[in-house]
């Protein structure tokens, strides 16, 4: 458990094997509506497991107030995108440093996890929190694709029905409306909506201005994979948009599909849990990491 503040813990679970954590270290950081357990189960499958057989040492949070940190999301929680980008993230990168010493990070992310996780790193810089490359999974910021699927999933289910949820329960109730396992605050659900449907990249709290910083510098090494299934909230256009905003950098897109020869065509999180990635697009990731 990762003390945030007084009152917020964020539960972190470190994956090795062997006899003793070893491997250069991998901080998985997930999206909105998720916690950790979108890259691993306790049965040894996902993306971290593999990770961990393949000789990393990989570390997953649980966001504040999901999964197993505490306390639990209710109406009483009081924290925004901000405080993820400013405190939690700084937080989780300086425990990493701090029992993986020298030793440079990868990030690998999920959904919006790719863009708080870019985020952080335009606020404190890739140096102080010790990370060189990102992998994203599905990570778009914008959602502009169109089509009937993602107009009853973004625009009625999560939009209109997660407004109205909000504005009775104080949060967003996320599993009893089938979008994920975890609750989101009041303050990210809004922070979340913003960032999905406007050009500029604001910060909501301080108005720090995320799309201008991303094209004043040149970006990390970074990996992108979408699926072609995936329509509505990981939408390889989204995805390829998101990827062209960090502005001039090394980055790789990968997108899945049976089409361009993959093994599945893959949900929004079974490019992470589904078995036949490890055959498939894992070792294709493993493969860019070590070159790196």
């Amino acid at each position: 458990m990762l003390p945030i503040n007084a009152r917020d813990q964020l539960h972190v679970r470190r994956i090795w094997c062997g006899e003793k954590p070893q491997g250069s270290p991998v901080l998985m950081l997930h999206g909105m509506a998720e916690d950790g357990l979108v890259f691993y189960s306790h049965g040894g499958r996902g993306l971290a497991c593999w990770l961990a057989r393949e000789g990393w040492q990989v570390f997953v949070p649980d966001m504040r107030g999901k999964g197993r940190s505490w306390p639990d999301i209710n109406q009483h929680s009081d924290f925004g995108f901000h405080n993820v980008v400013t405190e939690d993230i700084p937080a989780l990168a300086r425990l990493v440093s701090r029992l993986c010493p020298n030793q440079p990070q990868t990030w690998v992310t999920h959904s919006l996890g790719g863009p708080l996780a870019a985020a952080a790193v335009m606020r404190a810089g890739a140096q102080s929190l010790g990370v060189k490359q990102f992998v994203h999974f599905a990570a778009r910021r914008l959602i502009s694709s169109t089509g009937f699927k993602r107009r009853m999933l973004v625009d009625l289910v999560w939009n209109r029905c997660g407004r109205i949820a909000v504005s009775i329960q104080g949060y967003l109730p996320s599993d009893a409306l089938g979008l994920g396992p975890a609750r989101e605050s009041a303050r990210c659900f809004h922070d979340g909506i913003n960032w999905s449907t406007r050009e500029q990249w604001i910060d909501s709290e301080d108005g720090f201005d995320y799309g201008k910083k991303a094209g004043r510098r040149d970006w990390l090494r970074s990996l992108y994979f979408a699926s072609e299934a995936d329509v509505a909230f990981g939408n390889p256009d989204d995805v390829r948009d998101f990827m062209h905003e960090l502005g001039r950098h090394d980055g790789r897109m990968i997108v899945l599909s049976k089409a361009n020869g993959n093994v599945q065509d893959y949900s929004h999180t079974g490019i992470l849990m589904h078995p036949d990635a490890e055959l498939d697009h894992f070792p294709q990731m493993a493969q860019w990491m070590r070159d790196g």
